[in-house]
């Protein structure tokens, strides 16, 4: 092995490691994803079993029980919410695999740029490393907004269930 070839992988550190934490990040936010879209799926489930009368026949909310017309209220708000957080992650898993390509053709960039020492390839490698790890962290930026959207969700399931039952149903 020549010392181009060993300076090329030395220089391939940093993108490589970032390559892996993006790998693992987007590992768990893919888990994520499938954990609201799971969620999603079963209360629009648990909706359409409140809403369906004997026989199968689809009844009115005012048809069914109280406590089966606060949880359709619960549902109906927090449906929009989950929709919106699954958006956001959808948003961050895409951004995280582009910053992964492109970080994968960093690597190849200073392959490159070391070999052939050229100073266009090398000037071209360092821009794909900061453009890929921009592009992750705008990734980290949708999963912060699904987070906080996630504690809002739980904020007002948690508020609207303390409350029942003390006549105080404005959360």
């Amino acid at each position: 092995m020549n010392l181009a070839a060993i300076s090329a992988i030395s220089a391939m550190v940093v993108p490589v490691v970032l390559i892996t934490a993006g790998g693992i990040l987007s590992n768990g936010l893919l888990m994520m994803y499938g954990a609201v879209n799971d969620r999603m799926r079963a209360m629009t489930h648990e909706r359409l079993q409140l809403l369906t009368g004997p026989g199968g026949s689809l009844v009115t909310p005012a048809e069914v029980s109280d406590s089966e017309r606060e949880r359709l209220a619960e549902i109906d708000r927090q449906l929009p919410m989950l929709l919106q957080r699954h958006g956001l992650l959808h948003n961050a898993v895409l951004l995280i695999f582009c910053g992964l390509v492109v970080l994968v053709l960093s690597v190849i960039a200073i392959a490159v740029a070391v070999t052939s020492r050229s100073a266009a390839g090398a000037i071209t490698a360092m821009v794909l490393v900061l453009t890929g790890t921009a592009v992750m962290l705008g990734g980290l930026v949708f999963a912060a907004r699904s987070l906080a959207i996630s504690r809002s969700a739980v904020r007002y399931e948690v508020s609207r269930t303390l409350a029942l039952g003390s006549g105080d149903r404005s959360h």
